[in-house]
């Protein structure tokens, strides 16, 4: 075949160095290089010889790994780029416990805001990162699933039991950051029974992904549970509210296998002892899970609570499991513990409602809070898990002050006087089975964070080595991303068109 106009028929349209498209430029030099059908046809029949041996000579280096080597990357950075399921297309997120409530599209996209804190002075501390996941139309939308377990259903009543003794000691309220920190669902079950009295500040700071280390899709699910519920008691609560700081406690999960885990790590990030005190707060309350051995905090907060105490804060542990239902009481008739009666709006229906006291003490309609337990005929969980002994909590932690208190309990006995009477004559009624986080104090201790400058001012610090990053596959001709390192299986190289720019 030959050009009417004797220009060459072959001619290069595009030029590409894409992953999956080598060999497409010698390709098109070689074929412009042809001047007539004979040399053409040699041309071809060598060029499909020599093509065969690049092919198989190119798979071989790859099998070897000469052509290519691993990269880091921020974790969270390739997600928001590439998609928050990349690599690990072909696998789907695993939910237990699923409600059916119906998720609309509008309030999901939504979710970051409506979750931010409704006081300026919160906001600096509030990470909306999880949230945003969901913000645009995609396959995780699709996926996700409201949840709620009998482990949410007990770190419920456990916060529950906690807010009765804040709403009796307002004062202490106002001067108490409570710090929760339980695996993610059980935080915000935990923290949605303290929102009548403390302003939820959630810090989740990562992703979910289909193989992520830290399962943080199981913390949205319980969110979008408890939608409905935070935004009412956002709707009727008292400002100003101390802060309740909500956290995922799977963030440190250990991680070892960069080729079959997906490293969506990340560290809190807490407020100085300076602005803690521009908010009016003198005392921490840092709630961890029970049976912890030894007592104390996570790795990525050990610096903050020793400058907290240094500044002069008290800083003070309490177990979840220290609030427990009475055996004494009887529990009424009701449905199962852990089956929630889900209504239309995402919450659940009336017969799970409980009521907490409001800051000032009172109960009227307009200081009635509102928070769903899951269960209409369980006992009332207490401090020590007896209603005798309850207000024994304030002994423990002396944040209030030592008037006899009016209990007023969320359920029969409202109203009653309750037996907790503030001084030292009372100890003969205080529990003997609750953790000794009352005796705590911070000490600085050797972490993987240690090397880190910083001070907890809440700004972002830098990760240590290796947290919170993905292993990229790269060329090392071109410095192109082939794919991560997590996934063999991914189609990376068919359907990306990314280009390195930098790691």
């Amino acid at each position: 075949m030959s050009s009417d106009n004797g220009q060459n028929p072959f001619q290069r349209k595009v030029m590409t160095r894409q992953p999956g498209l080598i060999g497409a430029q010698w390709w098109n030099e070689g074929l412009s290089a042809m001047s007539d059908p004979v040399s053409r046809r040699k041309a071809l029949q060598a060029l499909a010889v020599f093509g065969g041996v690049v092919a198989v000579g190119g798979i071989a280096l790859a099998a070897t790994g000469e052509d290519e080597y691993l990269e880091m990357h921020d974790a969270l950075q390739m997600q928001r780029q590439q998609g928050w399921n990349f690599g690990a297309t072909d696998d789907t997120l695993t939910f237990s416990n699923q409600v059916n409530v119906p998720l609309k599209f509008e309030e999901l996209s939504a979710l970051a805001t409506e979750m931010a804190p409704k006081q300026d002075p919160l906001k600096p501390f509030y990470q909306a990162t999880l949230f945003q996941s969901v913000s645009t139309r995609g396959s995780l939308l699709n996926e996700l699933r409201p949840i709620f377990t009998p482990e949410m259903e007990a770190a419920f009543n456990q916060g529950q039991a906690l807010a009765t003794l804040f709403a009796e000691q307002p004062e202490a309220a106002r001067a108490t950051a409570v710090l929760v920190d339980l695996p993610g669902p059980e935080s915000v079950a935990f923290a949605t029974a303290l929102a009548g009295v403390f302003e939820p500040v959630f810090t989740f700071d990562n992703w979910p992904h289909p193989v992520g280390v830290v399962p943080a899709h199981l913390t949205l699910a319980a969110v979008t549970y408890y939608q409905s519920t935070l935004r009412k008691l956002a709707q009727s609560r008292t400002l100003p509210a101390p802060p309740v700081f909500v956290m995922d406690r799977q963030r440190l999960t250990a991680y070892t296998d960069q080729e079959r885990q997906f490293d969506n790590r990340y560290m809190a990030r807490m407020p100085s002892a300076e602005q803690l005190r521009k908010l009016g707060l003198q005392h921490v309350l840092y709630v961890l899970p029970g049976g912890s051995t030894p007592l104390q905090e996570l790795d990525d907060l050990n610096e903050d609570f020793v400058a907290w105490r240094t500044a002069g804060l008290d800083v003070k542990l309490v177990a979840a499991s220290d609030f427990r239902p009475d055996p004494s009481e009887t529990a009424t008739p009701g449905r199962a513990s852990g089956q929630p009666t889900a209504t239309s709006d995402g919450g659940t229906s009336d017969a799970g409602t409980s009521v907490l006291a409001s800051a000032d003490g009172g109960t009227s309609d307009a200081g009635t809070r509102l928070a769903t337990t899951g269960t209409s005929g369980a006992r009332h969980w207490y401090y020590g898990g007896s209603r005798l002994g309850h207000n024994s909590f304030w002994i423990f932690y002396p944040w209030a002050s030592t008037r006899t208190s009016t209990f007023t309990s969320p359920g029969p006995i409202r109203g009653r006087s309750s037996a907790g009477i503030l001084s030292t004559k009372d100890l003969a009624q205080t529990p003997s089975n609750v953790s000794g986080g009352y005796a705590y104090e911070p000490i600085r201790r050797n972490t993987m964070f240690s090397a880190i400058p910083r001070g907890a001012t809440g700004a972002f610090r830098p990760f240590p080595a290796g947290f919170g990053k993905v292993a990229m596959r790269t060329s090392s001709n071109s410095r192109a991303l082939l794919g991560p390192a997590f996934s063999s299986r991914s189609s990376w190289s068919r359907s990306s068109s990314y280009s390195y720019s930098g790691g």
